[in-house]
């Protein structure tokens, strides 16, 4: 494995999956968690369900996205800098493909 692709994978890709395992865990929380009075806490929390599935979910669309911006910044360096090396290519095979003449 490349450095470049170990970059990617761990740059862009590990922080997106990050990012989704945080809302599906907010998602879990909000379905399954047991905030009753008769739950773990003793105390009837039910009113904060939606506001920590809520906050957490934020916080997971915050690293999908920002990490998305990153990855379309990135790929579109790398668009631009093939096109600029395609273009010199392009400008300097003429030069080199002059026919030569022998004497």
């Amino acid at each position: 494995m490349n450095r470049d692709r170990a970059r990617g994978i761990l740059g862009v890709w590990m922080p997106m999956m990050i990012g989704l395992w945080i809302i599906a865990t907010a998602v879990i929380f909000y379905f399954t968690a047991n905030l009753s009075p008769t739950g773990p806490f003793g105390e009837n929390l039910e009113s904060w369900r939606l506001v920590c599935s809520a906050g957490v979910f934020f916080v997971g669309g915050l690293l999908l996205l920002s990490t998305f911006g990153r990855y379309q910044k990135a790929r579109a360096v790398a668009l631009e800098e093939a096109s600029k090396r395609a273009a010199a290519e392009t400008a300097a095979a003429p030069a080199d493909e002059r026919p030569r003449t022998v004497k």
